[in-house]
């Protein structure tokens, strides 16, 4: 069966919430984001969340059903998102452990004192709480790398 990648609406936001939930993860959407979702059927199988900033985007919630894990899911939605010009630039904030994913979809890992402030204190933040995370960015000058 196909995979439909589309954006939703604010009326949507619920589903998203939970499938979320569902699948373990805290995250919600709130109305000022843009939401993204990959759906097998009927069914929400990824999603991900693009909270505006003055300076750009900043990615969050990337997370794929635990049943569908492994089979190229993340990547076919970040592939998507990244794919939408008005999205750009865009920041994350990934676990170190998923540097390689986000490297292979175009995103460079960035010094935390060359980012906006919107996106700097968050990230200095979470790091002072103990968590591993590297701060990244994709600029739509970059050309993403094509998988063979």
């Amino acid at each position: 069966m196909p995979f439909l990648f589309s954006q939703l609406s604010q009326e949507q936001f619920p589903l998203v919430n939970r499938f979320y939930k569902a699948n373990g993860h805290k995250g919600k959407a709130r109305g000022s984001e843009a939401l993204y979702v990959i759906r097998e059927a009927q069914d929400i199988i990824a999603a991900v969340r693009l909270c505006p900033k003055r300076d750009g985007w900043l990615l969050r919630s990337l997370w794929v059903a635990k049943s569908r894990r492994g089979k190229g899911i993340g990547t076919m939605l970040l592939r998507n998102v990244l794919a939408t010009p008005e999205h750009h630039p865009c920041w994350c904030y990934p676990y170190d452990h998923l540097k390689a994913f986000y490297q292979a979809a175009g995103f460079q890992q960035q010094p935390a004192d060359e980012a906006p402030e919107q996106i700097r204190g968050p990230f200095e933040a979470y790091q002072a709480k103990g968590n591993h995370l590297l701060l990244m960015t994709f600029q739509k000058h970059w050309v993403m790398p094509q998988t063979r």
